[in-house]
């Protein structure tokens, strides 16, 4: 069967193999303490089964919603940016997708012509290189060195440029290395992307997991008696 070009370019998620690797050796009898994918340690909470399970009995969940989310959630959505960033949406201008991944992917497929590039700083979360390359795009990296925490500096960012370049991506949190850009940092960022007409794609996922403020504190230390 024949497959298209871009579906044989894509990459295997190391995330979900190294995932797979790790149920495999606990099922051997091997003790793992796996750091592969990003899901908690306990069940979904018992509130939350069950408004599922009444919203199935009620029959809500038996019809086609809103293609862009039904009305409620959305007006939670726009509450939540008021309540913790500050900032004013209109129900129109929120859309609720299936996962963050998704809601990636479908924003890549809406502003990517082929070759257009995206900036992805690196260390970066697996799947982003792979959703630009399945709308046709170009991932580019830019390397955040050790000495700035990982980050990508402006000047980075400018010599990465091209006249291709739609997008950058910025994650921060960050998935993995934990980093957190300054308001100082992101607003020259954001300078410089308004200065050059271009996207800034804020995967926020992990945006209320700050620890001390600004920096990422240790649940536990362990140290010698």
């Amino acid at each position: 069967m024949k497959l298209s070009k871009r579906a044989m370019q894509l990459e295997p998620s190391v995330t979900l193999a190294a995932a797979a690797k790790a149920k495999q050796l606990k099922s051997e009898g091997y003790d793992v303490l796996s750091l592969t994918v990003g899901e908690p340690d306990f069940p979904t909470p018992k509130n939350i089964q069950e408004a599922a399970v009444t919203a199935i009995h009620s029959g809500e969940a038996s019809f086609y919603t809103q293609a862009a989310g039904i009305p409620e959630l959305r007006r939670a959505v726009v509450d939540y940016m008021k309540t913790y960033y500050g900032l004013d949406y209109k129900i129109e201008e929120t859309i609720v997708t299936d996962g963050a991944k998704f809601a990636l992917y479908a924003l890549f497929q809406a502003i990517l012509d082929q070759e257009d590039e995206v900036i992805i700083p690196v260390p970066y979360w697996v799947s982003y290189a792979e959703q630009v390359k399945l709308a046709q795009g170009v991932p580019v990296f830019v390397e955040g060195l050790l000495e700035d925490d990982f980050k990508v500096t402006v000047a980075q960012l400018e010599a990465a440029r091209t006249e291709k370049t739609v997008a950058i991506l910025l994650n921060s949190p960050s998935n993995p290395t934990g980093m957190i850009y300054t308001k100082e940092e992101l607003r020259a960022i954001g300078e410089w992307a308004v200065e050059h007409g271009l996207l800034i794609i804020a995967d926020d996922i992990y945006g209320r997991l700050v620890y001390n403020g600004n920096t990422f504190t240790p649940i536990a230390t362990v140290s010698k008696a």
